[in-house]
């Protein structure tokens, strides 16, 4: 890539800003879910003409639905209803992505065995994802979290090539209209949201010959042209449709391909590799552009870099060499998006180790109010000693070996944890 000698060459001719999707949440009707995907269908076909006439384009488009238990509130939720629910969605959207939120666990009384629907859902489609929330401002469901990881384990061999968890991640703290899958959900009135892709205008704008403090501006205003375009088509594309602007998740999201890792930009900004100390700093200063240096557009979902293994090319070679190992992705996690994502683990990985992955970054995300997620992926590994996913967002590297030792089952003393639990109460007038 030849740097440039100024700004104002720079910002005569970025990188074209790519949006990474444009994601509709709805209310489904349960019994009728081709109705619903008729409706996203309308809806899409106009978000593709508005973005080709701002001279924008769409890696995809997504639907997300609300969460399982509250689509079929006051119904017995039957595994083989939900899957069914599921198939006929996927028939009936053809090529957009739809995302089923799976049960959500925000009180001591909810039954973790819920968590049983996501096997039937994900082993009966093929383009369906999930999640679920084991984690918030409520408290951590320490028994919905161990469910989970077993869950994890289960889609781990549901197929030969072990990409159903690409499908599944575990929610801390995620709010609605987060527009990235595996974590997105609905609430209310229908909404869109939009996700720029930033890691090819960040590697450029990172590897001029300029200091710090001025790479930073250079690339913040280049991401407020990219938002101010994005904005604009919104409102003309709620203005034509009815259907209201949520916001945009501004993070840096990484793609297959040296030119789009998050983690080379992040890197090419001070020169320090990842893996090292001085790399946490690097990431901060950019997540903290990212939510403050962009506050006046309306946002949504992680605004942070997304540290995510088998998405970006660069990170997932310094996995396969060793520079990088679990405890330094959950190190980042505190100052960044989006947790523990796209991690490949050992197939023969225990479910107590999954727990205990899930726990530190609910931890993480309760700690520091935080969304961040647990997206998981045991495998097998080729001859190669690297893993053998074939999918056009997935890179392949080793899987991250874990210490027995420092992983143990997580504790069952204590079912749902309450953060306020130990608060002062109120003194009386």
């Amino acid at each position: 890539m030849k740097p440039m000698n100024a700004d104002e060459d720079f910002n005569a001719r970025p990188p074209s800003p790519v949006v990474r999707t444009v994601t509709l949440g709805m209310n489904l009707d349960p019994d009728q879910p081709e109705r619903g995907a008729e409706a996203a269908r309308r809806f899409f076909g106009r978000a593709g003409n508005r973005l080709a006439e701002s001279g924008l384009r769409a890696r995809c488009f997504r639907l997300a639905g609300q969460p399982l238990d509250r689509l079929l509130h006051g119904r017995r939720i039957r595994a083989n209803a939900a899957a069914e629910f599921a198939v006929r969605m996927e028939n009936a959207l053809g090529d957009i992505w739809f995302c089923m939120p799976g049960p959500f666990f925000v009180d001591a009384g909810d039954d973790p065995e819920l968590l049983a629907l996501v096997p039937a859902v994900i082993g009966a489609t093929r383009h369906v994802f999930m999640n679920t929330l084991v984690s918030s401002a409520a408290g951590m469901h320490r028994g919905a979290l161990r469910r989970a990881a077993a869950v994890v384990r289960e889609l781990a061999l549901l197929d030969e090539q072990h990409q159903a968890n690409f499908r599944f991640a575990v929610m801390s703290n995620v709010q609605s209209n987060t527009p990235f899958f595996p974590a997105s959900w609905h609430q209310g009135e229908a909404g869109f949201s939009i996700a720029l892709e930033l890691s090819e205008l960040a590697n450029a704008a990172f590897s001029q010959p300029l200091p710090f403090d001025e790479k930073l501006a250079l690339f913040r205003n280049q991401v407020r042209r990219a938002a101010q375009e994005a904005a604009d088509c919104a409102a003309v594309l709620a203005a034509e449709t009815g259907v209201g602007f949520r916001g945009i998740d501004f993070s840096l999201a990484p793609y297959p391909g040296d030119d789009t890792s998050a983690v080379s930009a992040i890197e090419a900004l001070a020169g320090s590799p990842v893996g090292s100390f001085q790399f946490i700093f690097s990431l901060y200063a950019v997540n903290n552009l990212l939510k403050q240096g962009l506050a006046d557009f309306p946002q949504v979902g992680y605004n942070g870099t997304m540290l995510s293994v088998l998405e970006d090319s660069h990170l997932a070679r310094a996995v396969g060499n060793g520079s990088v190992d679990v405890k330094d992705l959950l190190l980042y996690s505190t100052v960044c998006g989006c947790g523990l994502d796209m991690v490949p683990l050992p197939l023969d990985v225990g479910v107590g180790q999954i727990a205990a992955l899930i726990e530190a970054i609910c931890t993480e995300a309760i700690k520091w109010n935080k969304p961040l997620i647990t997206r998981l992926l045991p495998s097998s590994v080729g001859a190669n000693g690297e893993t053998n996913f074939n999918h056009p967002f997935i890179v392949n590297t080793r899987p991250i070996a874990l210490n027995r030792n420092a992983f143990a089952p997580a504790n069952d003393s204590e079912a749902f944890f309450d953060p306020q639990r130990w608060a002062p109460t109120a003194l009386p007038a």
